[in-house]
């Protein structure tokens, strides 16, 4: 079997682990509750005291930023693992194709068998665009990531220029399907998820495909797939590395996370002012926070790199890298976690919960992971799922021929 020995960055190891214990506090929202109070709050649970106090703290605070983190470490991966078949020799493409095709089988028994918000099978399918821009210049891989979300923008703002002009009846059935689903079928999707692993996978597996066709094609390819690139970018440039002076991870800090946190907060307003009104709302209401949680994700990162590079800061550091190190197991797990909480198949919680109370499970889940990311490195080198999917990666799956004349 052919591996590849990269040394880890601590600082991609550090980010990771936040990246992967953050979106839970995004995807505790899936787990819990209809698949439409994702987006609206005014969807089930009442939209008042602490529920609408947690529901402002993960929307300025997580909303799409440990996302955006994800997706630009996907692109700084794809630079790492080339660069690393590059220099044992090893077959470039192929070794890739067979990653990716292993993370997107991962995916697919994810989504279909367990939850209907995985990510895995949107990576899978963007994950050409890094891999043929692994070699271009940083500053142009920059401009075109950056282009790729103004696109987004860009279409996300026709939709809804397309669909304000449409007579009141069209809108308000539109919003019925899309946005504020009536009381009947929030009733049957929480009844499905209450039910047996049978009774909810009809409807999980229709969220499932629409999330990778339909919202893939109007939103996930391209913030996702620019994310990608301007991961990428930032590896090249020393930036998710860890090879920039202090002084410039704290400037990067100070200027994005004040003004990627004043437009997740304007657009929040803006929702609230609009009163989550669709089309606004879905569409042209969110685009502040879609620029803002770029802003956001990369100070972030920005700040850790400032810690690691400037102070003696270190406390939980080295908890949060042991996560990171096994992000895709950790990542299984909180769906494993969480579904057993909320699902039929455990304490049938969905839908239950005042929306507030879910914080509690996820300090709970996050917990849980330190300890058992701890207590697994303490034998091993690889996350159990990381160790599968190195073995799908670096596996023979052909008859060595040449083996066989001799």
């Amino acid at each position: 079997m052919t591996t590849v020995s990269v040394n880890r960055i601590a600082l991609l190891d550090i980010v990771r682990g936040i990246a992967v214990l953050g979106i839970l506090l995004m995807n505790i929202r899936l787990f819990s509750e209809p698949h439409a109070a994702y987006f609206n709050p005014l969807v089930g649970n009442d939209h008042t005291g602490l529920d609408r106090l947690w529901w402002q703290f993960q929307y300025v605070m997580a909303d799409q930023k440990f996302m955006a983190i994800f997706s630009m470490l996907f692109g700084a991966s794809t630079a790492i693992i080339c660069d690393g078949l590059v220099r044992r020799g090893d077959p470039v493409l192929i070794t890739y194709t067979k990653r990716i095709f292993g993370l997107f089988l991962i995916g697919l028994m994810h989504a279909y068998l367990l939850w209907s918000g995985d990510i895995l099978v949107p990576y899978a399918m963007t994950s050409l665009v890094p891999f043929l821009f692994r070699n271009v210049r940083w500053r142009i891989t920059l401009a075109v990531g950056v282009s790729l979300l103004a696109f987004g923008m860009a279409w996300s703002f026709m939709g809804y220029w397309a669909i304000s002009p449409l007579p009141d009846h069209v809108i308000a059935e539109t919003s019925r399907e899309m946005w504020l689903p009536p009381a009947e079928v929030l009733a049957a999707e929480i009844a499905a998820y209450q039910g047996s692993w049978a009774d909810h996978f009809p409807v999980r597996a229709a969220q499932a495909l629409e999330f990778e066709t339909e919202i893939y094609i109007h939103w996930g390819a391209w913030r996702i797939s620019g994310l990608m690139l301007i991961g990428l970018a930032l590896y090249r440039c020393g930036f998710l590395g860890g090879k920039l002076k202090a002084r410039t991870y704290g400037l990067i800090a100070l200027t994005l996370l004040p003004i990627g946190f004043a437009l997740a907060w304007n657009g929040l307003m803006a929702n609230e002012a609009a009163a989550w009104s669709f089309p606004f709302s879905m569409f042209a209401g969110s685009l502040w926070n879609y620029a803002g949680s770029v802003m956001v994700g990369t100070g972030y990162i920005a700040l850790v790199g400032f810690l690691l590079n400037g102070t003696r800061f270190r406390l939980g550091f080295n908890a949060v890298s042991k996560v990171g190190k096994a992000a895709l197991s950790n990542y299984l797990f909180q769906t494993l976690a969480c579904t057993t909480i909320f699902y039929g198949f455990g304490l049938s919680l969905f839908g239950e919960l005042p929306r507030w109370q879910t914080a509690f499970v996820v300090l709970g889940v996050w917990a849980t992971q330190l300890v058992l990311s701890h207590l697994w490195f303490k034998r091993f080198e690889k996350g159990p799922v990381e160790a599968l999917w190195h073995r799908l990666t670096y596996s023979r799956w052909l008859p060595d021929c040449s083996a066989q004349t001799r």
